[in-house]
């Protein structure tokens, strides 16, 4: 029987040596002068997809031997058969197989900006794997436009607001064209870190039937997901993060309407038309959303969104519905999401380590993200729909 061990090294040792030639390609590209920035760009952003996807190849090899030597540890201490190959099952051969993967100061040898956030070597393919977890799981997230999310660099992050323009007139022949003037401010955000920290003892790591550690991580993003939600909707005074409802058009329906309807939607659409947006996302509390779908034409007994094969449930006005316990009951939100900024200033990254409570066996496994802010370009592109109370 071939030695597992030995054939997962090989596969990563491959993976880093194709990843090492991707490298040097990349400094031969930063040190070429006859290249515009554009041309290094494009070339860069192609070769440093090579490296992160063979990143993950040699990071995947080792992971199966880590595995793998889980397997052989347990099977040697539960006096079983001898599984072939050079796996002990101690602790060193775990560190033997971390020993092949580069070191945190090998992957920033080539940086682009600011040396300690990184560049195109840094191995950011985990946090972009986590940052779409994430917005698959955030409510709130999952309806912006990827133009709607900034990344950034320092404490804060500042985005210019436009906030009056003037001057425009009719001009006769011959005369002078007059002047405008253009006042401009600033929303600035502040970025504040989610975290949580989860233990697992190694027995339950090792003698669990499903995958522990995915599921610990995909648990720690769930939670990270909701805790945004929740200050991305509704958020207000004190909050880290200022909400959308805190910050758009509110109407209040007339007593008697206990239910937001397809033609309250419509006017919704209506409103943020008439300011030149344009609506893109229908975000609901549980209540309204459901009471959306079942929505009838009179007298026809007909779903207003269509017939249940045409998926009714899933838009309204052609506006995909994202419902949310986060909204308070009987809200709904029409909202222009390319009007609305979010800042992360650090996406939603997982750690693992096996050193914090060495004493007692236990492996801790740390999300940490920091957000800064959600805000709206102006009140009028988020229309916040509410029912009567009675």
């Amino acid at each position: 029987m071939p030695d597992c061990n030995n054939l997962y090294e090989r596969q990563a040792k491959a993976a880093l040596e194709d990843r090492a030639k991707l490298i040097g390609e990349l400094r031969s590209i930063e040190a070429d002068v006859k290249l515009s920035g554009a041309e290094k760009r494009e070339r860069i952003e192609r070769i440093d997809r090579g490296v992160l996807r063979l990143e993950a190849e040699a990071r995947d090899a080792v992971e199966r031997g880590e595995r793998e030597a889980e397997v052989r540890g347990l099977a040697e201490r539960a006096g079983g058969l001898l599984v072939p190959g050079n796996g002990s099952g101690l602790p060193g051969e775990s560190d033997e197989w971390r020993s092949l993967m580069p070191s945190h100061s090998e992957y920033r040898l080539i940086s682009e900006g600011v040396p300690q956030d990184g560049g195109y070597t840094v191995p950011d393919q985990t946090s972009a794997k986590y940052i779409d977890a994430l917005k698959a799981k955030s409510t709130f997230l999952r309806g912006l436009p990827a133009g709607s999310i900034h990344p950034f660099t320092s404490d804060t992050l500042s985005v210019p607001q436009l906030v009056s323009s003037t001057g425009a007139d009719y001009v006769a022949e011959g005369q002078q064209i007059p002047t405008g003037q253009m006042v401009w401010g600033e929303v600035k955000f502040t970025a504040k870190k989610i975290g949580e920290i989860q233990w697992a003892s190694s027995e339950v790591l090792e003698d669990s039937a499903i995958d522990q550690r995915r599921v610990i991580a995909e648990n720690l993003l769930r939670d990270a997901s909701l805790k945004f939600d929740a200050d991305a909707f509704t958020g207000s005074g004190a909050s880290p993060i200022k909400g959308i409802v805190s910050q758009g058009a509110s109407t209040t329906l007339g007593t008697g309407k206990v239910t937001v309807t397809y033609d309250d939607v419509a006017d919704a659409v209506a409103r943020i038309e008439a300011a030149n947006g344009t609506p893109s996302v229908v975000w609901a509390s549980i209540d309204m959303a459901a009471a959306l779908r079942k929505e009838k034409a009179a007298g026809s007994g007909v779903y207003q969104g269509g017939s249940p094969t045409d998926s009714p449930a899933s838009t309204a006005w052609g506006l995909p519905i994202l419902p949310s316990a986060f909204l308070p009951a009987k809200t709904v939100i029409v909202a222009d999401a390319s009007r609305i900024v979010v800042g992360i200033r650090r996406s939603a990254t997982i750690k693992v380590s096996e050193d914090a409570r060495f004493d007692s066996d236990q492996v801790g496994f740390k999300l940490t993200m920091r957000m800064a802010g959600v805000s709206l370009a102006e009140p009028s592109s988020a229309q916040i729909v509410k029912a009567a109370a009675s």
